[in-house]
């Protein structure tokens, strides 16, 4: 079994890429690197007044860093350009997101040309999890705008010695079919609903069979068994990755041991707080994600909320790595009238089996 790259990544940036990272390092460096993070931040609008008033060697510890108010994905939909640190000019990429659930406006994120390549780097180590030099990875996510997930990952693949060929990301099945024999890809990237109706379909578990050697699942939580269920059915080993556009698309990936996410740890800050409270959860304990941006960006995010149930793990995981993982993607929480309840992680009619 290999070791995660994540964690080669995480040493890198701890500035120590000879040196096994630890938790304690981590920890260390996370202090130091969430201070530059909420002077970064309080150069926007939105931030500015919100962080006003803290020390200058503030936070002194994790514990206190953990005192700033979270941020809300409504306060994101409300007003994007007030998270902006730099000019429209500088923003190379504006993604709009629709808002699950309401007919209000959309949620955008803004991406620099900075900020672009740091997620073409977190996808050169992430997909070097089950593709090798060689490999053909056929790509279902949508590629056809510039930066879009699926023309990042055929940017990105050509770094690993491998090609990236984009199929059809409605996830037809005669179409899907067809790719899979004409292009016989080594690897296949989708989202869950994108191969919804293909699971069933005899013709491209057949082909499927006949030349995948792994899949990684992307975008969407994944329901119960439905893993295990396409392993069997496309004959191929299923990595999953977690990640938000406002992350910057990457979070984490499952490693060879499929015990949790290896973090993105020296760019992303994540932690576990409890749904109703905010307050931070021990690992273990299941409550929602949050994040913090560490790396200079042209929309930064202190503490937000990204809506997904999980655990933090601790270490050390099967595959050699010191550092905690967060665990799957339990659901989605809705806030209502009686408190936060956890709804079906899937999206759309991806819920099976």
């Amino acid at each position: 079994m290999r070791l995660s790259p994540v964690d080669a990544f995480v040493a890198a940036g701890l500035g120590a890429p000879e040196a096994p990272p630890t938790p304690e390092a981590l920890a260390q460096w996370h202090v130091a690197a969430l201070g530059q993070a909420v002077a970064h931040a309080a150069r926007s609008p939105f931030y500015r007044d919100r962080l006003a008033g803290l020390s200058p060697d503030f936070p002194r510890t994790l514990a206190d860093f953990a005192s700033l108010p979270l941020t809300e994905q409504a306060d994101l939909t409300e007003a994007h350009a007030r998270f902006l640190t730099v000019s429209q000019d500088a923003v190379a990429r504006m993604v709009t997101l629709s808002t699950s659930g309401t007919t209000g406006p959309p949620k955008r994120v803004a991406f620099t040309g900075a900020d672009i390549e740091a997620i073409r780097r977190f996808f050169h180590v992430g997909i070097a999890t089950l593709v090798e030099p060689g490999d053909t990875v056929l790509i279902l996510m949508p590629g056809a705008r510039p930066d879009s997930i699926g023309d990042l990952l055929c940017q990105t693949l050509p770094r690993l010695g491998a090609r990236g060929i984009l199929g059809d990301p409605t996830g037809d099945p005669v179409r899907l079919a067809a790719d899979l024999r004409l292009h016989r890809p080594d690897v296949l990237v989708a989202a869950p609903s994108q191969i919804r109706r293909a699971i069933d379909d005899a013709g491209v578990c057949a082909a499927a069979g006949a030349t995948l050697r792994t899949i990684l699942l992307s975008a969407e939580a994944l329901p119960e068994g439905w893993k295990d269920l396409l392993a069997a059915r496309f004959g191929a080993v299923v990595f999953d990755h977690y990640g938000a556009t406002e992350m910057g698309y990457g979070g984490g990936v499952e490693c060879e041991a499929f015990c949790g996410y290896h973090l993105r740890e020296t760019e992303l800050y994540f932690e576990v707080v409890d749904m109703a409270t905010g307050a931070p959860l021990p690992d273990g304990h299941v409550g929602e994600v949050v994040f913090t941006t560490l790396a200079p960006r042209a929309m930064p995010f202190v503490r937000y909320r990204t809506g997904d149930a999980a655990r933090m793990l601790s270490g050390p995981c099967p595959c050699g790595s010191l550092l905690r993982r967060l665990g799957p993607i339990l659901g989605r929480i809705e806030r209502t009238a009686d408190g936060p309840r956890l709804t079906n992680p899937a999206k759309g009619a991806a819920a099976r089996p």
